[in-house]
């Protein structure tokens, strides 16, 4: 099929040369490209035998001998053949591994060389011209982010029966490629092209592409193509001028932002003492002057692809130290217990003076607190007159001092262990006045904060009057009452009960005494329980 396509082309590109007996078409010149083959195309009447030779001025090498081979010239033998048909006059010629040693090399065929003629075969000569060839790589101008991309790797040879392979050279890959091969015959020559296509990511942007053809003895490379990739900002950091700042100094940012084309616009946030700013720039760098602590910086960066924002960075502004207020001296005993704690950054040395007196102290506490930058010292000293305790805190932009009054434990806190205790008492007095009769209130004061046997005999008069006292009222009572009287009574359940829990207490311990005066008085246990379950079964 090759052969055919060649000779329908060799109508076209040959001069007919008219000789006596045979009519030989041919080319003038043909192109072969190294490291492939070339065929020459040659169409003449049907003939028995033919050889090919090399035009020479004295001699006649023979290039091709299809029945004494022995006699072909060296370099050549091996390479060359003729596959046509020659009942149908094709008498192309086929040579093998062309290099640049074949370039401008001139043959010319010869029909049925044993026998008698006279024509001039070697006036129709063919100049082989010899080329190396390198594949061409061709890819799209404009190339967007999610996009498909596409690529061709392109080659011409002259060999169909030997192609070269092409290979593609990437440092990055596409997401979801593919390859796609095409090959085409155009002007006597093949054409051979290799097309990747796939997913354009960010990460392709400025790397090299490139493709290789692989002939059978030697590998040609195309040129390095650059990939211009079009994407939205992917990363936007926050780039600072210096590490540190000082309280009150100023500070150039860099918005930093990875994309292409560069940004256009950038949006700043600042955050400064719980408030919060923007501030729109069409530059990368901003200058922030007077910053103050506990500043925090962001910014967004926008190209015509979309935008995208930094996370945001804590500046780290420096200032002097400052004593809080929480700092304190604590006076137990003859123990003296100081804490100083101070804000600075970077975080202060804590020195301590007592009474005027700058002291090194062998004993003390020093450690981090959960707030940034605020240390705390504590101090343990036994003293035995009064003290004048002062803390200094210091770093390299300052210092501050402060002195510490101290404080008597006991007496700070008994005023506060006293307050819930006397609320307690005051809530439980309105709740004993508003529930309970005045004569029950007096017999359980009694027997709370009384004692001794003269007690014990009112307490159980009082008790026997107050179960006959509530026994009248209760028959002087409305039916329409009973109700009310059981509903209030299992409140006072829970107050007698409390207070049968109490008075087994303080019985218990003094049990002899009653057990003495036991002809004398009615036993108090079986009274008060008695009342109390009086009140327990309504």
């Amino acid at each position: 099929m090759a052969a055919a396509h060649l000779l329908r082309l060799l109508s076209l590109m040959t001069v007919l040369q008219q000789v006596n007996g045979f009519s030989i078409r041919v080319p003038k010149t043909v192109v072969a490209v190294e490291g492939t083959c070339v065929m020459v195309p040659c169409q003449t009447d049907p003939y028995e035998r033919v050889n090919w030779y090399q035009y020479h001025n004295l001699k006649y090498p023979i290039v091709y001998d299809g029945f004494y081979t022995h006699n072909v010239e060296q370099k050549f033998r091996g390479r060359t053949k003729v596959l046509g048909n020659a009942a149908e006059g094709n008498c192309t010629l086929t040579i093998d591994n062309v290099s640049t040693a074949d370039h401008n090399l001139r043959v010319y065929v010869w029909i049925n060389p044993d026998s008698q003629t006279t024509q001039k075969f070697h006036d129709q000569t063919v100049t082989i011209s010899v080329e190396r060839k390198a594949p061409i790589i061709y890819i799209q101008k404009q190339i967007v982010e999610g996009e498909i991309f596409q690529a061709n790797c392109s080659i011409i040879y002259s060999c169909p029966s030997l192609p070269p392979s092409l290979q593609w050279n990437l440092n990055t890959f596409l997401e979801n490629y593919t390859f796609v091969d095409f090959h085409m015959e155009v002007h006597g020559q093949w054409f051979y092209k290799k097309t990747l296509r796939g997913v354009a990511t960010y990460l392709m942007n400025n790397s090299r592409i490139s493709c290789s053809a692989k002939f059978k003895t030697f590998t040609m490379g195309s040129q390095q193509m650059t990939l211009n990739i079009s994407y939205k900002p992917v990363t936007v950091r926050v780039k600072k001028e210096k590490k540190v700042v000082a309280e009150g100094d100023s500070i150039m940012i860099e918005c930093v932002a990875n994309s292409n084309p560069p940004p256009h616009k950038y949006l700043w946030f600042i955050r400064q003492l719980d408030q919060h700013k923007i501030e729109n720039s069409t530059q990368s760098k901003k200058h922030f002057s007077n910053i103050v602590r506990d500043t925090s910086l962001s910014c967004m960066a926008q190209n015509a692809l979309g935008v995208q924002q930094s996370i945001w960075v804590d500046l780290d502004v420096q200032y002097p130290p400052v004593i809080l207020p929480e700092s304190s001296c604590h006076l137990t005993g003859d123990v003296l217990r100081c804490v100083c704690l101070v804000d600075a950054s970077p975080n202060a040395s804590i020195y301590w003076t007592i009474n005027g007196n700058y002291t090194h102290l062998s004993s003390f506490a020093s450690a981090l607190t959960n707030k940034k930058h605020v240390i705390f010292e504590e101090i343990k000293i036994t003293v035995k007159t009064q003290t004048n305790v002062s803390c200094t805190g210091r770093n390299p932009h300052g210092s501050d001092t402060k002195q510490i009054p101290a404080v008597s434990l006991s007496e700070s806190s008994l005023m506060w262990l006293m307050l819930p205790g006397m609320i307690f008492l005051f809530g439980c007095a309105v709740l004993i006045y508003r529930k309970y009769p005045v004569k029950r209130i007096q017999t359980f004061f009694r027997l709370f904060f009384g004692g001794g046997h003269v007690q014990q005999q009112q307490i159980n008069n009082n008790f026997r009057r107050s179960q006959n006292e509530d026994t009248q009222l209760d028959l002087q009572r409305p039916d329409r009452d009973l109700e009310m009287e059981r509903l209030s009574c299992v409140y006072d359940n829970d107050f007698l009960e409390e207070m049968q829990r109490s008075a087994r207490s303080q019985h218990h311990q003094n049990s002899e005494t009653l057990l003495q005066s036991k002809n004398e008085t009615e036993p108090l246990d079986e009274n008060l329980y008695c009342n109390t379950r009086v009140c327990l079964k309504c």
